[in-house]
């Protein structure tokens, strides 16, 4: 990766001023370079929303503006600190700007906002000349680039991935998407979709009395398969799948998506993501136990095998293990 241009904008909510920087940060800063493309890294390996670049005239600017990259970073600072300002609950925080080259020549340009947190750091401090080491709160700490970036924008020249946090306090509710970028009917996560999808199943297999683990992992595995098989998650699929020759459980699965305004195909911006995530299904015995099986073995009865004994209790029975591993 190569930085064409880097710029931080420091957004003061204690003192009700933003900070514009002057200058940009030097290219060659190994540890700036480090840290941004772990940022991006962290975006392309998780959930993100995906649009199409022309629908967003405040991202628009800074691929297609002849502007100059820091005068155009300097306006979007401004613009969005008015829009936090009135919230109390957004933290202060650094707005950082950069432009970069990527390994396959390709370019992105990508904002991110630093949300300050509080830590406790050593202070060297004097007290009548003799040097006390102190223990000091600071209210300025950024965030690592792996774990603690919420808000994050990569922009290329058709798309924009976009992953946001919504805050919630007395002023409402405040969604990057929505109330600053103002972008119209912002399409809904592909998680918060499946959370819907399958609390649709369930209840609606609740009255054909099916069993309630088969069901569950019948669908994580129709999920997994659509994604992996597509790159997308195909309900008509999945319904098939799950409920099989029961016509009347698939129409009524279809009415629920449809006042929900699930899609038939729900579109999966980061497959891979997601087929990594649905690749197992975690199940909780009520004696306490977990087990993490991977669904490809769930139906493998020499590898996993659920008993139901006479006594009305599941035994689990694990087959043909080579060696057991216990991870600290």
């Amino acid at each position: 990766m190569r930085i064409l241009n880097i710029i931080d904008h420091i957004l003061d909510k204690d003192s009700g001023n933003v900070v514009l920087s002057q200058k940009e940060i030097p290219k060659d800063n190994l540890e700036i370079s480090k840290y941004v493309e772990k940022v991006i890294e962290k975006v392309w390996k998780s959930e993100y929303l995906e649009l199409d670049l022309q629908r967003i005239p405040l991202l628009e600017q800074f691929w297609n503006s002849s502007d100059d990259f820091q005068q155009i970073t300097e306006k979007f600072a401004l613009d969005y600190f008015d829009s936090i300002k009135v919230h109390e609950e957004i933290p202060g925080g650094d707005l950082l700007f950069f432009n970069v080259e990527l390994d396959d020549l390709s370019r992105v340009i990508g904002i991110a906002k630093l949300d300050y947190t509080q830590r406790y750091i050593h202070n060297v401090e004097y007290d009548d000349d003799v040097l006390v080491n102190n223990i000091v709160k600071n209210n300025s700490i950024l965030p690592s680039p792996g774990q603690g970036v919420k808000n994050v924008i990569l922009i290329d020249k058709e798309k924009v991935k976009l992953r946001e946090q919504q805050y919630t306090g007395a002023s409402g509710k405040w969604l990057m998407s929505k109330d600053f970028l103002q972008i119209a009917a912002v399409p809904s996560k592909v998680s918060a979709d499946v959370k819907q999808i399958k609390k649709s199943i369930q209840k609606i297999s609740e009255k054909y009395d099916d069993d309630d683990f088969a069901v569950t992992s019948t669908t994580q595995q129709a999920i997994h398969d659509s994604i992996e098989k597509d790159g997308v998650i195909d309900n008509d699929f999945i319904a098939n799948v799950v409920f099989e020759n029961k016509e009347e459980a698939k129409e009524e699965f279809k009415d629920q998506l449809a006042k929900k305004a699930i899609e038939p195909v729900v579109t999966v911006p980061n497959a891979n993501y997601f087929e990594k995530k649905y690749e197992r299904q975690k199940i909780k015995l009520d004696n306490g136990i977990e087990i993490n099986v991977p669904i490809s073995l769930l139906k493998n009865r020499d590898a996993i095998e659920f008993e139901t004994n006479p006594d009305g209790s599941t035994s689990v029975v694990i087959k043909n293990v080579g060696s057991l591993k216990s991870n600290f």
